[in-house]
């Protein structure tokens, strides 16, 4: 089992309630970790599945946010085991982070003991509020942020992926109306490093023709670029997000190029800033 540090951010108000966040994406998990500390819970993160099922049995806490492909053992897994091995015991929310959801899956998810699904990018409203609801025993295994029953559309191809402006200003000014400046510093230089370490992971699985890898890959570094607001790269990890083997083996490598291309683009306008660029116009964020 990979070694895990347990972190535990100080508590904001001795009357907030006590969160477990399971996310190995660093982004993801500084982002959400600093929505919960304004709202003045109490934040445990862990990296791994089984880190997180061993936070769950032996230490208390009022809800837990699971991401749904956690390294080791993944969150159904996490949930299903909690489960067994706390019968007896005050029920205790568990909520799943979930890049995309049909209700298929979801469906697996509740069985499994899910009381409820948030789909990322992370929204902070819709967080907080799926937090409140499940804390005040109102969760009814709802997808936040998406319908779980509506078809998913089909991914777009290599070549149908129309790129607007690099990044998304709202989520950076969201950000930093959440955090401050020296916070949204540390989510951008989060987020070009993992991004600059899942590129050639990215580019090793395709030139090795390994799907597995592949998308485990690109669905991190959706997740990465989500949280950022590279709308760009998001589009483009959305649209190859399960390519079969004889697709990665066809346009592997110019998905790679491309998405090395898109990151470039978006570490250039997260580096100048331009998405402050039109705070004289609108009167900032």
């Amino acid at each position: 089992m990979p070694h895990v540090d347990f972190t535990i951010s100080p508590p904001v108000c001795p009357t907030c309630g006590s969160v477990l966040v399971a996310e190995d994406n660093r982004t993801v998990g500084h982002v959400i970790g600093k929505i919960l500390e304004k709202e003045g819970y109490r934040v445990q993160h862990v990296a791994e599945g089984h880190a997180a099922l061993d936070a769950l049995l032996n230490q208390r806490f009022d809800l837990a946010l699971l991401d749904a492909d956690l390294p080791g053992m993944n969150a159904m897994e996490v949930t299903n085991l909690y489960r067994f091995g706390s019968v007896g015991r005050q029920h205790l929310p568990i909520l799943g982070l979930i890049g995309e959801m049909t209700a298929q899956r979801l469906s697996a998810w509740i069985d499994a003991g899910l009381d409820g699904c948030i789909s990322k990018p992370i929204e902070p409203t819709e967080l907080i509020e799926a937090i409140n609801s499940s804390l005040g025993g109102t969760s009814n295994a709802c997808l936040i942020g998406a319908s779980p029953l509506a078809p998913p559309e089909p991914p777009p191809g290599v070549e149908d992926v129309t790129l607007g402006p690099a990044i998304d200003r709202r989520v950076l000014c969201d950000l930093e109306k959440l955090g401050g400046e020296s916070f949204i510093k540390d989510v951008i230089s989060q987020f070009v490093a993992d991004a600059s370490h899942l590129l050639p992971d990215l580019s090793a699985s395709a030139t090795a023709g390994d799907t597995d890898m592949f998308h485990d890959h690109i669905h991190a570094l959706r997740s990465c670029a989500g949280n950022v607001g590279a709308t760009g790269l998001y589009k483009m990890c959305l649209a190859w997000r399960a390519l079969n083997a004889y697709e990665l083996a066809a346009k592997g490598a110019e998905c790679v190029t491309r998405l090395e291309a898109e990151f470039a683009r978006a570490a250039s306008a997260l580096d100048r800033s331009e998405w402050r660029q039109p705070q004289s116009a609108s009167g900032g964020c």
